[in-house]
């Protein structure tokens, strides 16, 4: 990990949904910043809920990628159970 990875604030679970949409804007902010990219996602970060407001499936992932060394970091919510996390790895 380098200097810029060291600094990424992770989250071991999400109490609430609005948790986990708060770390979806911490994601895109990352990305935003020029210093990660998107190694995949399944939607983009704010589209995870349809125009109902229902979440879009029963599971969503977001992997950002260091440009600077690599490393990957993991977003992760299990919608119908309500767990998820955002932590370093694939």
């Amino acid at each position: 990990m380098c200097e810029i990875c060291e600094k990424v604030r992770t989250r071991d679970f999400f109490p609430t949904p609005k948790a986990y949409l708060e770390c979806l804007n911490y994601i895109q902010s990352l990305v935003d910043s020029g210093s990660f990219l998107f190694e995949s996602k399944d939607c983009d970060t704010d589209r995870v809920k349809d125009i109902n407001g229902d979440w879009i499936d029963d599971v969503i992932s977001h992997v950002i990628k260091c440009k600077n060394c690599g490393q990957c970091f993991t977003c992760t919510v299990i919608t119908y159970r309500g767990s998820g996390s955002f932590r370093k790895g694939k």
